[in-house]
């Protein structure tokens, strides 16, 4: 099996025997959903908080001027590792219309912070054509199909509608059923493919709700 883990490193792990899976990182996430001037949703804004411990580790070592205080500058470097190793893995995040898997532009727009003892990385993953809620099914989630990585939506407002959003439009939200750990039957299927994966089966999920300004129901 293979993870990828989030880090000062950012390394692709080879995780071992497959008798048990569970995560090794916990993540508390946030989208916000923009909509371009047309109506359409271009692109997600996600903020991934990290646990603690996990977020100790990572930052080891980057307080570069020794003032202990970690300046987004000084995080920058350890986010732009992060969003470029994560290109080969969706980001985690998939994103689908109508029931298909939509393509992603190039992610520019990203950072990291580290507050009150939390790391975060911000990044904005635009969709290379943006879709119209009013005329296709837009849903959402985000895993890692190793289950290295547990994803889950932050406890309050996890999903956010931000630039001009059509009337009528909200957000459905499913979470996924939580587990600490899978069993060896379940865990010989985590190198399956993401929209195989047991950790997919897990995963919360969110769909957009524009039915109402369309007359779709």
């Amino acid at each position: 099996m293979s993870g990828c883990l989030l880090g000062a490193g950012l390394l692709l792990l080879s995780l071992g025997s497959p008798a048990a899976a569970h995560p090794h990182v916990w993540i508390d996430s946030k989208t916000t959903l923009l909509f371009d001037a047309e109506q359409r949703v271009a692109a997600l804004e996600i903020v991934w908080r990290f646990d603690e411990f996990y977020s100790i580790y990572a930052i080891e070592g980057l307080d570069k001027n020794d003032d202990g205080v970690l300046e987004p500058a000084e995080l920058q470097p350890l986010a732009k590792l992060n969003v470029t190793s994560l290109k080969d893995y969706r980001y985690f995040t998939y994103v689908r219309a109508n029931g298909r898997d939509t393509a992603y532009g190039e992610v520019v727009d990203y950072g990291s912070r580290f507050e009150d003892g939390i790391l975060s990385l911000r990044f904005v993953l635009p969709l290379k054509e943006p879709v119209d809620p009013r005329l296709a099914q837009l849903s959402f989630t985000s895993f890692d199909p190793s289950f290295y990585i547990s994803i889950e939506p932050q406890p309050e407002a996890p999903v956010v509608l931000s630039g001009a959003v059509p009337e009528g439009c909200r957000v459905l939200l499913d979470r996924g059923d939580e587990t600490e750990s899978l069993n060896l039957a379940e865990s010989l299927f985590v190198d399956a493919t993401a929209a195989d994966s047991i950790a997919a089966e897990f995963a919360s999920r969110a769909a957009l709700d524009c039915a109402t300004s369309t007359g779709m129901r």
